[in-house]
């Protein structure tokens, strides 16, 4: 059972969405498979083409929870981080700029 901090929100947006019923709102869990250590290490070629088409299966030992299967979503990457010191020590030292901006800004208009 979700407790109270959490169902608060749903129910709050179920009202403004003039939802009645918890059943209604698309937040209900969904349902995983739920496969055992050896039959993970027998079926494993099986199990990753059904994670692969989208299913989510659950890996128990001992019947508890041990580790789950999901499709692999790569990390959006970008130039890596540099700091602001970093950035500014490579900015060229020169006379005013004033001239070079409003030449810049005027040549737009």
């Amino acid at each position: 059972m979700k407790s109270k901090k959490v169902i608060a929100p749903l129910l709050k947006a179920r009202e403004a969405a003039g939802k009645d019923t918890l059943e209604e709102t698309s937040t209900a869990p969904r349902e995983r498979a739920s496969v055992s250590v050896r039959e993970a290490k027998d079926q494993l070629s099986a199990l990753l083409q059904r994670v692969a088409e989208g299913e989510e299966i659950v890996v128990t030992s001992d019947g508890q929870p041990k580790a789950m299967l999901v499709k692999f979503r790569p990390i959006m990457g970008g130039k890596p981080w540099r700091p602001l010191g970093a950035f500014l020590s490579d900015q060229p030292m020169g006379p005013d700029s004033t001239e070079a901006v409003r030449a810049e800004r005027d040549s737009r208009y």
